[in-house]
């Protein structure tokens, strides 16, 4: 597999295509970075999951990209209850849940990638919560497996405060723990201003979703997406705040819409945008 560029732009490649046609398209708008998202049943197990694994594998040679993380997610999610339904804290889901966190990230060590990324669910902001302790024990498990696969685990952002975020990963323990700084995520659930995190806990950001957003109008609705740059994350400080702190790694592209005109006219948009902010940064002397 190809080794990463340092900030090399990319995008979320999901498994709803064949990954190749994916591949095929990034490499036709001069991509060679992605971040791999929720691989189905049908690549993680069995005999079907061993054949489409080395026909993925052979994409990624032919067309020599580099999968610089793997997002996990899992099956039967309930996002209109994301408060409840999602990730690793609620309970009845947990223990399964665990189970393909674990074999998802044993499948990413076979394609050599070593940042493990996820919404875990939304952590407890009361640490006497009942659900707290079953949580912090299971992700010092997941942890710990990814220790021993060489990998981290890089914590999606935005459904917490920062403030809950610090102590869930203090109570886990682990050495291995990193953030997926998505700072659109942080206005869209209403949490603090992106910067406030990257003054907090800029130094553990080890891959970046470059997605921009806007608060809810009501505090009981999400906030929206928007095109790069032109949400309210300030994403251009916050590159260069993060890149000042020494962040050279994965920039990728997260635009949730529809495949289509719009999603390509954004994707360039970001692509260009992103070699700005590169090149007005490598000209810094810091």
């Amino acid at each position: 597999m190809k080794q990463a560029d340092e900030l090399g732009i990319g995008v979320i490649v999901r498994f709803n295509e064949d990954p190749a046609n994916s591949f095929q398209r990034l490499r036709a708008i001069g991509l060679s970075h992605c971040q791999l998202a929720a691989p189905p049943d049908e690549y993680l197990y069995g005999t079907a999951g061993r054949r489409n694994t080395r026909n993925l594998l052979n994409a990624i040679e032919e067309y020599d990209m580099c999968v610089t993380s793997l997002f996990i997610s899992f099956p039967n999610q309930d996002w209109s209850d994301w408060k409840n339904g999602i990730g690793l804290v609620p309970p009845a889901t947990r223990a399964q849940r665990i189970v393909r966190a674990c074999r998802s990230a044993d499948w990413a060590r076979e394609l050599g990638v070593t940042q493990i990324a996820s919404h875990v669910g939304c952590i407890p902001e009361d640490a006497g919560d009942a659900n707290y302790p079953g949580f912090i024990e299971a992700m010092r498990g997941l942890c710990l497996l990814l220790e021993a696969n060489s990998q981290v685990m890089a914590y999606e952002t935005g459904q917490e405060s920062i403030k809950v975020l610090a102590r869930a990963m203090h109570d886990i323990g682990a050495n291995n723990q990193r953030i997926n700084f998505d700072p659109a995520n942080l206005l869209i659930y209403n949490q603090e201003d992106p910067m406030e995190l990257v003054k907090a806990m800029g130094k553990l950001v080890v891959h970046i979703h470059c997605k921009d957003g806007c608060r809810p109008e009501t505090p009981d609705k999400l906030g929206k997406e928007a095109r790069l740059g032109e949400g309210d994350t300030n994403f251009s400080e916050l590159f260069k705040a993060l890149y000042r702190q020494g962040y050279r790694g994965p920039l990728t592209i997260e635009r949730e819409i529809a495949t289509g005109a719009e999603l390509n006219n954004d994707i360039k948009h970001a692509i260009e945008l992103l070699e700005k902010l590169k090149a007005e940064m490598a000209g810094v002397n810091l």
